[in-house]
């Protein structure tokens, strides 16, 4: 063997390129067997091999099936049953392995032999989690168990060598039972990195309590609808020197007044800010707080229907290191298409300062009633846009100003667009300029969303869209049945311009 194999940085280097090998899905190993033989090879490969092997773990079963075959046994519909805690001389061979287990992590393995849930308790009666697991780093604790009964089971993960906890809230569970969990975390965990809260049901509301001192290496925080968070706890969570990923639910109650003025070195990390609110000044708020203003990604989502001064005064107070930004009215029982939703380009004019931006998702807010002018000024301004979303509420009555001659606009400046979802004219057919267009930025447009958008000549419109997107591969309608099929003759029309002429030879 050669001696630079006796080396263990190598070695692990070998071995990780042989784990990755044919990789479909970076989050789950799949090359196991080659490692298992590996592992079998000689003794200087077994320890690498097998602590590549078992790092990263999707299901608790194949640890239980390393215990002696008298303590499981496997009945109908494939689910693994342990009948009793194992004895103290029959840890051995599930000790060498779960010792070097570092990551309990999605996706679960469906696929694998399903573990009864009351599999845990039995495991932990005789041990302690830590003992059991002295290297894990991150758990996401649904991989273990999704039970009520087990979800206090989740404390004794928490130590200071946890850096990422993921966990969702039990349906049936009393509140004490949850506030136990939250109130343990940051004494406990006390290195974490990122923390992660689900729902998938309605449970009772809790509020988190994080305390700057207790989670100082906090860098991501995602919690669930279900957990309340005050304007006090928001300005604690405002200072946290590493936070660079937040989201989060903002209830009716919520004090946004409380964070006025506040803007004084807050949230000196954030680049990615997921929102779901009850009403958009909330929002406005706490984007205000990101001192100074260098967020890459921001997602809000809110409830309360906003005019367009409110949404003006949002836009102005997120900066301009934008390189994403989604902005949904989630539609209510009194959501309008009418005034005083009628956005006109003023409103989104504090956007255009934005110049690195990438995605744009301007969703149901209202009418947004915008001309070709000011598509033309915002694909000059965002010439590196790979994605536009532009969506009217699906009732509004107002036809935009936006002609065909603002999808050239996109097409000519933006040279990485991909998918375009707008509303526009398409009645008149504007003339290609002399010399024809430059088709080099529109080569990745691919995905045409034109949503209800009214036409005329469905033949001359085929062809002007092949001229100034030559590689679109779906057109997409949102609209009556009578105006679909006038888009669906579009579509078939471009599809045959875009066939090459030996194709279309007998």
């Amino acid at each position: 063997m050669h001696q630079s194999l006796l080396i263990n940085e190598i070695l692990s280097h070998i071995i990780q390129f042989i784990a990755a090998d044919g990789q479909r899905d970076p989050k789950r190993l799949e090359n196991t067997s080659d490692l298992a033989r590996l592992a079998r090879t000689c003794r200087s490969f077994m320890e690498c091999a097998l602590d590549t092997l078992w790092r990263t773990q999707h299901s608790l079963s194949p640890l239980i099936m390393c215990l002696p075959r008298s303590t499981w046994e496997i009945h109908c519909s494939n689910i693994l049953y342990l009948t009793r805690p194992p004895t103290e001389s029959e840890w051995t061979r599930f000790d060498v392995y779960s010792r070097r287990v570092k990551s309990f992590s999605y996706p679960k393995q469906t696929n694998m032999i399903r573990l009864h849930e009351d599999a845990l308790p039995l495991l932990l009666a005789e041990r302690h989690p830590q003992s059991l697991f002295p290297s894990l780093s991150s758990l996401d604790f649904s991989i273990l168990s999704c039970s009520s009964s087990n979800f206090p089971l989740i404390k004794g993960f928490l130590s200071p060598k946890l850096t990422n906890l993921t966990f969702t809230l039990p349906r049936k569970m009393c509140p004490q039972g949850i506030y136990g969990v939250l109130e343990d975390l940051p004494r406990k965990a006390t290195h974490l990195e990122s923390v992660a809260i689900s729902s998938f049901f309605p449970v009772t509301s809790c509020e988190l309590n994080v305390l700057t001192h207790e989670l100082p290496h906090l860098r991501r925080l995602v919690v669930s609808n279900a957990i309340r968070i005050s304007a006090e706890n928001m300005l604690n969570i405002a200072s946290l020197r590493y936070l660079s990923e937040l989201a989060l639910n903002i209830q009716p109650d919520f004090d946004a007044d409380m964070l006025c003025g506040r803007a004084y070195n807050t949230f000196p990390a954030l680049q990615h800010l997921s929102l779901a609110a009850y009403d958009l000044p909330q929002c406005t708020s706490l984007v205000s707080l990101i001192s100074p203003p260098r967020l890459e990604e921001l997602s809000v989502s809110y409830d309360v229907q906003a005019p367009s001064s409110t949404v003006a005064s949002f836009l102005s107070a997120i900066g301009t290191s934008l390189r994403s930004i989604s902005l949904r009215h989630n539609i209510q029982a009194d959501t309008t298409a009418g005034t005083p939703f009628i956005f006109y380009p003023s409103t989104f004019s504090p956007l255009l300062a934005c110049r690195n931006l990438r995605t744009i998702k301007l969703l149901k807010l209202g009418t947004l009633n915008l001309d070709d002018e000011f598509i033309t000024a915002a694909a000059k301004a965002w010439s590196e846009l790979k994605e536009l979303q532009l969506c009217s509420l699906p009732w509004s009555s107002i036809i935009p100003s936006i002609s065909l001659n603002g999808l050239t606009a996109l097409t000519q400046h933006c040279p990485q667009l991909a998918r375009v979802y707008l509303t526009l004219d398409a009645r008149d057919i504007p003339e290609l300029p002399d010399g024809g267009l430059s088709v080099v930025g529109a080569q990745f447009l691919e995905v045409l969303n034109i949503r209800d958008s009214v036409v005329g000549h469905t033949e001359l419109v085929a062809q002007f869209l092949r001229a100034i997107i030559p590689n679109m591969k779906a057109l997409y309608v949102e609209a009556h049945p009578e105006l679909r099929d006038k888009w669906m003759e579009v579509k078939a029309y471009y599809d045959r311009l875009q066939m090459s002429p030996s194709q279309n030879e007998p």
